[in-house]
């Protein structure tokens, strides 16, 4: 694999340099120089890279589109049980991988959601029954439902909270630096209560948008792809049930 074709798959994953770096043990600068070709991806990484290929996409709040299938009924029929009606299969579109994630959160257990599936636009499956039941119950960590989407942004703010965005010619002076920091430290804290917090059917943004807003009025920078996946998995909460046909 050379450089090209691994920013290719990089880039068909969604995925920024950093994020594949920490996967990968290496720097960000190492991930820039295979893919400008000042050095050769090692067939290592190559190898490394088709085992961890799906679980990278599944990890991705933003991969996309997919299609959430399911049945409203089990799909399981009993030679020698009674008669009882054929389920019928549902299919719901998601734009990207957090929506459709918090929509099969906020529907499972409910009568009339079975066997459901997370199938990509090449008719592959992203997500299988067993690996949603996970999801659900929490056991997957990485998978971009809101709370961990919550975590991850604060504690990109509590990382960054040294490097927030100044206003006037000025600078700050030591407290005014501190205190500053302490308030976008208290705000990621509020971020963590939120997560620990949810649950799959809480649809009321508010109180999210509240803490990402006072945290822009502080200067901090929000990775856009976080932002955009919990406002999106929000929108998916508020979707009625039973979902159209």
């Amino acid at each position: 694999m050379n450089g090209t074709e691994f920013r290719e798959r990089r880039e068909r994953l969604l995925l920024t340099q950093s994020v594949v770096a920490d996967r990968l043990k290496v720097s960000t600068a190492t991930v820039r120089n295979w893919e400008s070709e000042v050095s050769a991806v090692p067939a290592a990484v190559e190898a490394l890279w088709d085992v961890w290929e799906d679980r990278f996409q599944q990890e991705s709040p933003s991969f996309g589109p997919l299609t959430l299938v399911y049945s409203d009924g089990p799909m399981f029929i009993d030679p020698q049980g009674p008669r009882r009606p054929l389920a019928m299969m549902h299919q719901e579109p998601f734009v990207a991988n957090a929506g459709a994630l918090a929509r099969v959160c906020a529907l499972w257990g409910r009568q009339g959601f079975h066997s459901p599936l997370i199938m990509m636009p090449s008719g592959d499956f992203l997500w299988n029954a067993n690996e949603l039941a996970k999801v659900v119950d929490g056991s997957d960590t990485e998978a971009p439902t809101v709370p961990v989407l919550l975590r991850k942004l604060g504690a990109h703010a509590r990382a960054y909270s040294s490097r927030y965005v100044r206003n006037g010619p000025r600078m700050p002076s030591f407290n005014e630096t501190t205190t500053r920091q302490r308030e976008i430290e208290a705000e990621a804290d509020k971020l963590d209560a939120l997560a620990a917090a949810d649950t799959p059917t809480l649809a009321d943004a508010k109180p999210v948008e509240d803490v990402l807003d006072k945290l822009r009025r502080l200067g901090m920078f929000l990775p856009d792809d976080l932002v955009s996946a919990v406002d999106g998995a929000y929108v998916v909460r508020g979707i009625p049930w039973p979902a159209p046909g």
